[in-house]
């Protein structure tokens, strides 16, 4: 499958994105490609939100199962520079970026808005600072920690929130709390009421919990659902009509609010999840707990079997008050 993927990809990219969404499945809200009747083929792909403010996808490496889902990029072209809210996950789909945003504008990248500090969102961060010199890499405190490391991690941070004016386009960047990461940041335009949520939102796809703060993150989803918006733009899934997107971010709030009550029904029940790392050449073996969670119609999610497991483990965590 990654053979595929990768052979797939530079195919792709050697020909830029495709600037319409072909026609697809809409009514499934899953975030698989495959249920939306999509390939790798159909990526990288942009579509224009509002005036000068485009959402641009590219696909993430697959699950265990061989599923894709994709990675959601914000970009707002302003008169006299280019704000972009989270990049792509490797070297090639981050030049590919690079170069489909130069189709749109002639301006420069002045902003990287780490909003997720996660790999798929900062892998291709590279080929930004190589093709603008000058960019600004941005994040909250804990994601600049968590990127201390990295080859270009971010110089400035945001506690709260920071207003940005990109020419005639106004940009919010706000902590809303944390969520899927624990540094998670949202991005607003205020004219056009739109929140790019990153990672706090994952439409369709089986909430994902690696470095997650379970109960702290459906309280910032409540967050940016009292806020004025009318377009909620996920990290993960797909973009459909403005109802249509906050009907599923209630849906994905209520997921992750059942994947805690089915670990807490876990952990009441003395099941222990103790995670043994696999031997080289072997699959992974679930904890007895993994083993035994009742996911319901969230099993058939993207990333269920990948993510389950790590969920379990850190509902136990937050439970136990071993959260970091």
């Amino acid at each position: 499958m990654k053979m595929f993927l990768a052979a797939a990809l530079a195919t792709v990219l050697a020909y830029g994105f495709t600037p319409a969404f072909a026609a697809e499945n809409t009514s499934v809200s899953n975030g698989d490609l495959a249920k939306r009747g999509l390939t790798v083929a159909d990526f990288p792909r942009w579509k224009q939100l509002a005036s000068n403010i485009y959402a641009y996808e590219g696909v993430h490496a697959p699950d265990p199962e061989g599923r894709v889902i994709n990675t959601v990029s914000l970009i707002v072209i302003g008169s006299d520079g280019v704000l972009v809210a989270d990049g792509q996950g490797d070297p090639a789909q981050g030049q590919a970026m690079v170069d489909n945003i130069k189709k749109l504008t002639a301006q420069p990248v002045k902003y990287m808005i780490v909003a997720s500090d996660h790999i798929d969102h900062v892998g291709g961060d590279a080929a930004f600072k190589k093709a603008w010199p000058g960019i600004v890499f941005v994040s909250t405190p804990v994601s600049q920690r968590n990127l201390a490391k990295n080859e270009n991690p971010p110089t400035e941070t945001i506690t709260d929130k920071r207003a940005f004016k990109m020419g005639n386009i106004d940009v919010q960047v706000m902590n809303l709390g944390r969520a899927h990461t624990g540094g998670d940041l949202a991005v607003y335009l205020p004219a056009s009421k739109i929140l790019f949520m990153s990672e706090i939102y994952l439409r369709g796809v089986f909430p994902a919990m690696r470095s997650a703060y379970p109960t702290e993150w459906v309280e910032t989803i409540k967050k940016a659902q009292a806020m004025d918006v009318s377009l909620y733009v996920p990290g993960h899934g797909f973009i459909d009509d403005p109802a249509t997107m906050k009907r599923d971010l209630e849906e994905s709030r209520k997921a992750i609010v059942a994947v805690i009550a089915e670990a807490k029904r876990l952990h009441d029940a003395k099941i222990p999840c103790v995670v043994t790392p696999p031997q080289p050449g072997q699959k992974p073996t679930l904890c007895e707990a993994a083993q035994k969670a009742n996911w319901g119609s969230y099993a058939d999610l993207g990333l269920a079997s990948s993510q389950g497991q790590l969920a379990v483990v850190k509902v136990y965590q937050e439970i136990e008050g071993k959260l970091p």
